[in-house]
């Protein structure tokens, strides 16, 4: 997938000297929050990533070097080769969405995103779970939609063994088959939507190359 490759580029993850103080889940999250938001100025871009100015900062900066977002005097605007990397990256997963499920986990905020038709790179969940710990977020299951249920691979129906929960993650989520749903929880909406996000990044890094020739 090109867009994961010039994610980390932007990240600065891979390039030497000093480590960033964001990375490329952080990138991700940017480039939604100004699509959705053209003109959003530094500062409420901080606190929609739950970052300080200083780091939003040398974001735009790295963001503006690959030549995927332009500045005025009256924000951030994505550029057309940011536009595009928008797309691809939404014909494989879902902006992250706010989910009121309190009441089933310890988790103040939930997010999910759905990684479309991806059930093929989820095995039990593990690795997605360790993601978004590693991202800030408290916890996160990784769920099936299969045959019009949800299931968590390897290890339980959660359709059968928690109707209401299933039924209206499905309602809020809209799954196709095949996708999978990734719940992150955490103290703060922007712990679970960093979470989320890492985690879904994290499974399409799991898809083989395509061969060529």
């Amino acid at each position: 997938m090109k867009a994961l490759k010039v994610i980390k580029r932007a990240s600065g993850q891979s390039q030497p000297g000093p480590t960033p103080t964001f990375s490329h889940v952080h990138v991700v999250r940017a480039i939604f929050v100004i699509a959705e938001s053209p003109g959003i100025g530094r500062k409420r871009l901080a606190e929609a990533l739950g970052v300080g100015e200083g780091v939003a900062r040398t974001l735009l900066s790295r963001l503006r070097s690959e030549g995927l977002i332009e500045t005025n005097r009256t924000g951030c605007f994505l550029t057309k080769k940011a536009q595009t990397l928008q797309r691809e990256l939404e014909l494989s997963i879902s902006r992250p969405q706010q989910l009121n499920i309190k009441n089933t986990w310890p988790y103040l905020f939930s997010v999910g995103v759905i990684v479309k038709s991806a059930a093929n790179l989820v095995r039990r969940g593990l690795e997605q779970r360790d993601e978004a710990v590693r991202a800030g977020a408290g916890g996160a299951i990784t769920l099936v939609y299969h045959g019009g249920r949800l299931l968590m691979p390897g290890i339980s129906d959660v359709s059968a063994e928690h109707s209401d929960f299933a039924k209206k993650v499905i309602e809020e989520m809209k799954p196709a088959e095949g996708d999978v749903i990734i719940i992150s929880g955490a103290e703060s909406l922007q712990a679970a939507e960093n979470g989320a996000i890492a985690a879904a990044l994290a499974t399409l890094e799991q898809q083989k190359p395509e061969k060529t020739g």
